[in-house]
């Protein structure tokens, strides 16, 4: 009985030697490329993370109006094509926002509600001065977008209305964090009964 293996002649090992050598080199030496931040956060937040993750949100809603309450989600292939693109490109924005060296926003550009909100250079500040809680917040948002991305696959209506409120917690922790955590924001009691009563 004759085995299908055959062994490797020393001239066949030698190469194989040399080109696995080879690749241990060219792994060695690689160098992770630079990178090089045109945009500002605030530029890829208008840009690309909120047109992106209203994509997401508007996919699945209830409207009610005077006509009654209308019911809309993905239907057709396109329909979720569409949606899964705004998934993901929510979900590749997140690597976006940590890329190192971005600034918040152009030296020209202010807070619109000075006060409530940080001016973009405090943002900036607390970004630098932490960036593990930056980044961590960031994989929050891409945590939640890569689920809205598996649900969509699984043309799961459900859970990608319930996703779009991860994406929406994760949005506001980054916000409270940074842009503004001075902001007071009175508690509600559950007992309160409804004003004008």
């Amino acid at each position: 009985m004759h085995s299908s293996h055959r062994c490797l002649s020393p001239a066949i090992w030698l190469f194989a030697a040399v080109f696995v050598g080879s690749g241990c080199r060219a792994t060695q030496g690689f160098h992770q490329p630079e990178y090089t931040p045109t945009a500002t956060v605030k530029d890829l937040m208008e840009g690309l993370v909120d047109p992106s993750a209203d994509v997401v949100w508007d996919s699945v809603k209830t409207v009610v109006s005077a006509s009654g309450v209308n019911d809309s989600a993905p239907h057709t292939p396109e329909e979720w094509a569409s949606v899964r693109l705004g998934a993901l490109r929510l979900a590749e924005a997140t690597n976006l926002l940590i890329v190192p060296g971005r600034h918040v926003a152009r030296p020209h550009e202010k807070s619109v509600a000075p006060g409530v909100e940080l001016e973009p250079e405090e943002i900036e500040t607390l970004i630098t001065n932490d960036r593990e809680t930056w980044n961590k917040l960031a994989h929050g948002l891409q945590d939640a977008s890569l689920a809205a991305v598996k649900a969509i696959d699984a043309k799961d209506v459900e859970t990608l209305f319930n996703v779009g409120e991860q994406i929406e917690v994760a949005c506001e922790n980054c916000h409270s964090h940074y842009w503004y955590p001075n902001e007071k924001i009175p508690a509600v009691s559950p007992t309160a009964p409804p004003a004008g009563q």
